[in-house]
């Protein structure tokens, strides 16, 4: 496992059923987690199943710029820096073909994956290139890179992640901060278990085998890798 000794790392979503197990692997490896959350109960979770005083949870409404800046601003006065910053917020939705997606559900998938993705990163960048070091991981996901039917507004939003990710990874590249991306395929979640109940769940990708990823790429042994966009896909 990476050490993360005396980092500190910022988790968006990190309550969720892979954020949590994310923040969970994240502590362990010696990080000082701050994760957002929207769900009040999420975050009870979290706090009971690593113990009091592990984590620094925050609610933060991350569609906001004003709130996120308030929020790095915070992280930043209280312990001097961000090395990482992990951007698991996002949500899907999809069921229909382009032609009869609405528009507010395309701006939803946009907000919810993409913007989120973009405020937080901007908010990080400059104190991470200030200091000469910082790690950048995105979500994307397969459909992004893959295409597939029914889930045309999300995989639009997913692709708008990978294009950050190569983008930012472009400009910072002389700063020593690294900017990559997973793109996992179905997660092995209780709520994808419920959504898909005669799917092959065996062949889904763990939460566990997410957050090993996101680990190295977060880690000194990823230091040579930047606008990678890596498939974490299980066996499916």
């Amino acid at each position: 496992m990476a050490s993360l000794t005396g980092k500190v790392v910022l988790i968006t979503g990190g309550t969720g059923a892979l954020g949590s197990v994310t923040s969970a692997a994240f502590a362990e490896a010696g990080g000082t987690v701050v994760a957002s959350y929207i769900v009040d109960a999420e975050a009870e979770a979290l706090r009971a199943m690593g113990g009091a005083g592990r984590y620094e949870l925050a609610k933060v409404d991350l569609g906001s710029v004003d709130a996120v800046r308030a929020w790095v601003e915070d992280v930043r006065a209280r312990h001097g820096r961000i090395d990482v910053l992990l951007n698991l917020c996002g949500g899907f939705w999809g069921g229909v073909p382009v032609v009869e997606t609405p528009e507010e559900e395309l701006d939803r998938m946009l907000v919810m994956n993409l913007k989120t993705a973009f405020v937080c990163t901007r908010a990080v960048l400059p104190s991470m290139i200030a200091q000469k070091a910082g790690r950048i991981v995105n979500v994307t996901a397969r459909p992004a890179l893959a295409g597939g039917a029914f889930v045309g507004a999300y995989a639009i939003a997913k692709a708008g992640v990978a294009a950050l990710t190569r983008a930012v990874a472009d400009e910072v590249r002389e700063h020593g901060v690294t900017v990559n991306a997973i793109a996992p395929s179905t997660i092995d979640t209780p709520a994808n278990r419920v959504a898909m109940p005669e799917a092959d769940h065996a062949s889904w990708v763990k939460p566990t085998e997410i957050a090993a990823t996101l680990l190295f790429l977060a880690g000194e042994g990823a230091g040579a890798t930047s606008g990678a966009i890596v498939p974490v896909y299980g066996r499916a």
